[in-house]
C-alpha cells in the first residue's frame, strides 16, 4: 500500500473537521455541521479500515488452529 493515500485521507479529514467547526452557528440554528461531521465520521471509518485491513502486515482472521499450524510450519521449512 502506498503511504501517499493514508496522508490524502487524514489530510481531507483535517480539512474538512475546519470547515465543519466553520460551519457551526450557535445563533443560525443551522445543522450543516452534521452533515459535514457524517462525511467525516464516515471517511475516519474507512481509513481505519484501510490502514487496519489493507497494509502489508494485513490481519487475517481464521479461527481453525490446523490452518494456523500449517502455515507456521510451511513458514519454518
Amino acid at each position: 500500500m502506498s503511504d501517499l493515500r493514508p496522508k490524502v485521507t487524514r489530510a481531507l479529514i483535517l480539512f474538512l473537521c475546519f470547515i465543519a467547526f466553520a460551519s457551526y452557528h450557535k445563533g443560525t440554528g443551522s445543522t450543516a455541521w452534521l452533515q459535514w461531521l457524517t462525511l467525516i465520521i464516515f471517511l475516519v471509518m474507512g481509513h481505519v479500515f484501510d490502514v487496519t485491513f489493507t497494509a502489508e502486515n494485513t490481519f487475517v482472521f481464521d479461527p481453525d488452529a490446523d490452518n494456523w499450524r500449517r502455515k507456521t510450519e510451511a513458514v519454518r521449512k
